[in-house]
């Protein structure tokens, strides 16, 4: 009996322990290979790029990970100005179980290029990018060992990325979602970790996008804490400076994994063994809970409020701040000269409402100062001026890292409340006016919430009551879009 007890109690205890967890020296070797000097710091398009992506199609088939169509390479060409660049993204799967969810997926990613090397003084200086993003890789690669591995626990399918060309502007993953590599209309999730080795050092993990999946702060909240990980920062949108972007932007849900950039981020230090492995075993233990709990819910659904987001982005408003400097100077119609130039500048904000894909309508209020030369010393104005334009997309964009080239144009007021001549207040009720009616234009390129803009301004009225005398502007500016 006491031997037949000792069984019983071995067996219970077998079947109550938790699931193999992910292996950290497995972590350590994949991330120290990944990020080692002979790499070269995975270049997009380099060759130690094309080292890497070997290494981890190497590591998708080791660890049982399906080829997605009968191959692991997804090989794509990046074209920019005369510059052709060839990239690969690395897609496999594991199949669901359940025969109607299987042929729904849950997508993970990680992205294993990194920004390669410079020479100095006739040295190279590599870029090994241990944590940016050799850790996302990593973890990649052993949760899809794990799901192999435990493939009977799936109902929904997933879908495994390693990512090329996200420090060149999210190009492998921008690829896969505009041409359909994978059947996105079926991707109910997507997960991106990026930078994921710095768990202790942080503190926590930053889970921007959890909100974008209904209920998906209480889930994914519920799973971090059962893992002892402190959600730093959560919320409804989703991460647009890495591989969520493309997805997101298609209303998919789009969580990025995150442990800030704490380490030498994008620095020559970021090396292997500075990282957080035991960290990184945590978080690989919370994407097996997250990425399993996701495949086996009844309905995986986009939040609400991000959905109906996401469909209407075309007409729906921005908003954004800009600040511009140039020059000035005033136009003497009546005369043989015009003023000298002087410093111009504008500050304020704008909102842009589309009206269709290509147009839209763009007022801003903007504090301007401007002026010239004058024969009584330098005439500066301090104004309020109120621009509204029309916005014409000559190439809209395409994805969430295409650029948006477009001119403007509209009329604009402008109310001088503060104006001064050689130290003196200009007099607005007998020499000059106070107001001030004209036109801009102008031609920009805005990538990723931000605006480079040009602008020229050209004043209808005149600022002398006495004679004809047009304000004239020219400007550069830097702007935030929301």
């Amino acid at each position: 009996m006491k031997k037949v007890s000792l069984f019983s109690l071995l067996l219970c205890s077998v079947l109550m322990a938790p699931a193999q967890s992910i292996d950290s020296e497995q972590l350590k070797k994949h991330v120290y290979t990944l990020a080692s000097d002979s790499l070269m710091g995975r270049g997009f398009g380099a060759k130690g790029g094309r080292m890497a992506a070997d290494y981890v199609v190497n590591q998708f088939k080791n660890a049982g990970i399906s080829p997605w169509e009968g191959t692991f390479r997804h090989e794509f060409i990046s074209s920019g100005m005369m510059l052709k660049t060839e990239g690969c993204n690395i897609i496999g799967w594991v199949e669901g179980n359940d025969p109607v969810l299987k042929n729904e997926f849950i997508v993970v990613g990680a992205h294993y290029d990194h920004v390669a090397y410079r020479i100095q003084n006739g040295k190279k200086i590599v870029y090994n990018g241990a944590d940016a993003n050799a850790s996302g890789t990593a973890t990649l690669i052993e949760l899809g060992r794990w799901l192999v591995e435990n493939k009977s626990q799936l109902k929904r399918s997933v879908i495994l990325i390693a990512f090329d060309g996200e420090e060149a502007g999210l190009i492998g993953s921008t690829h896969i979602v505009s041409n359909q590599v994978i059947p996105i209309e079926k991707v109910q999730a997507m997960f991106s970790m990026d930078m994921v080795g710095m768990l202790s050092t942080y503190g926590g993990i930053d889970m921007k996008g959890n909100k974008t999946i209904a209920n998906g702060d209480k889930i994914l909240n519920d799973i971090a804490e059962k893992h002892g990980i402190s959600v730093k920062s959560q919320g409804r949108n989703f991460e647009k400076q890495t591989d969520t972007a493309p997805f997101g932007s298609q209303g998919i849900p789009a969580i990025h994994i995150f442990t800030s950039t704490v380490s030498p981020y994008h620095k020559p230090e970021d090396d292997a063994n500075l990282l957080d492995y035991n960290g990184i075993t945590t978080i690989g233990d919370f994407m097996i809970d997250a990425v399993t709990t996701l495949s086996n819910l009844d309905e995986v659904r986009p939040d609400r409020r991000f959905y109906a987001q996401s469909q209407s982005k075309w007409y729906s408003p921005k908003f954004g701040v800009r600040i511009s400097t140039g020059n000035s100077n005033h136009i003497y119609k009546n005369e043989f000269y015009d003023g000298k130039q002087i410093f111009a500048a504008h500050a304020g904000f704008f909102t842009q409402v589309n009206l269709t894909k290509t147009f839209s309508i763009q007022p801003e209020v903007l504090y301007r100062t401007a002026g010239s030369e004058h024969a009584n010393g330098v005439l500066r104005t301090h104004e309020v001026t109120v621009p509204v334009n029309i916005r014409l997309s000559l190439i809209p964009q395409k994805g969430a890292m295409s650029p948006d080239l477009f001119v403007l144009a509209g009329p604009y007021y402008s109310y001088k409340f503060l104006a001064k001549v050689g130290g003196n207040n200009l007099d607005f009720t007998n020499s000059y006016w106070d107001n001030e009616k004209g036109i801009q234009f102008g031609i920009g390129i805005e990538m990723m919430g931000i605006q480079l803009v040009s602008i020229a301004q050209r004043s209808f009225t005149s600022i002398d009551r006495n004679s004809k005398v047009l304000p004239s502007s020219y400007v550069v500016g830097v702007g935030f879009v929301f």
